[in-house]
């Protein structure tokens, strides 16, 4: 059994859970991780009040991880005994810790379904897009850092002097890589000067050259400064105000973006940039 890569990954859930209870002031943060006969067993989680959930094993197609696994698309439901589109099988577990809302997200490296994160609150209110979309992001967040985990060790695997030299960078380093891109972006795009900004931007393809894939859909210059923006979690008027052109004209961008990538929101279309490598 591979300790490393277990502690590896686990070290990363446990940061993704922790940050965002931090983020979004939502009591629970679960992880559930995909089992090799399609079960999901909860093997993380901060903030539950009894052990009713822990390590629960949750049958194929059953609950809202279920069904999140079967879609592959985050579930959200506000009154979780009572949803309907979710089965209720495992509803004596979560009345036994009491909870109300539940709104869940795949965790999908290299195109296979890992685990699913959730949160959860024991009180009967309704979880909104923005929780959904922050759920989301750390979801895809968590993502990179598996995918990252997974390339170093199989990089350690095939050459054993790197395994001393390399270091996996944690979530707080990625999102200041991240933070740096946009703000290369931003930079190049303030600059007359056509030399210099070509320089920078060929600064910030190296930033995402270690996962550069050849790219299905090609995105323009500005299409990737509003992609970036929004990774960072800019509103559409922040973004705008960032760019120096109107909000409608980042929420067209953003169309295009999505019509490209085939992505439904802003924050799958950041998902879906990340994985051709336009994105850090």
């Amino acid at each position: 059994m591979d300790f490393q890569r277990i502690r590896d990954d686990d070290e990363a859930i446990r940061a993704a859970l922790t940050t965002l209870k931090t983020t979004t002031g939502i009591p629970v943060t679960m992880y559930a991780t995909l089992l090799s006969d399609n079960r999901l067993q909860i093997t993380q989680w901060v903030g539950l009040r009894t052990p009713a959930l822990h390590n629960l094993i949750i049958e194929p197609g059953v609950g809202v991880g279920g069904r999140v696994v079967s879609t592959r698309r985050p579930v959200g439901v506000s009154d979780y005994t009572r949803a309907k589109v979710i089965s209720h099988e495992n509803d004596r577990h979560i009345q036994d810790e009491g909870l109300h809302s539940i709104v869940a997200v795949p965790v999908i490296v290299h195109r296979e379904i890992r685990g699913v994160l959730y949160v959860g609150v024991h009180s009967p209110v309704r979880l909104g897009d923005k929780v959904i979309e922050e759920v989301t992001m750390t979801g895809r967040n968590l993502e990179q850092d598996l995918a990252v985990n997974s390339a170093m060790r199989r990089v350690e695997g095939g050459k054993p002097g790197v395994a001393k030299a390399g270091r996996v960078m944690n979530g707080a380093e990625w999102e200041q890589v991240r933070s740096t891109h946009t703000k290369l972006r931003m930079l190049a795009n303030r600059l007359e000067d056509d030399n210099v900004r070509k320089e920078l931007e060929i600064l910030c393809e190296q930033l995402v050259t270690p996962v550069r894939v050849k790219q299905s859909a090609k995105l323009s210059a500005r299409e990737l400064d509003v992609l970036s923006c929004v990774a960072l979690g800019h509103t559409n008027v922040e973004a705008a105000e960032e760019m120096g052109i109107g909000a409608e004209t980042v929420k067209s961008y953003l169309r295009s973006v999505m019509r490209k990538l085939g992505a439904h929101t802003r924050y799958e279309a950041v998902n879906a940039a990340r994985r051709i490598g336009a994105l850090p």
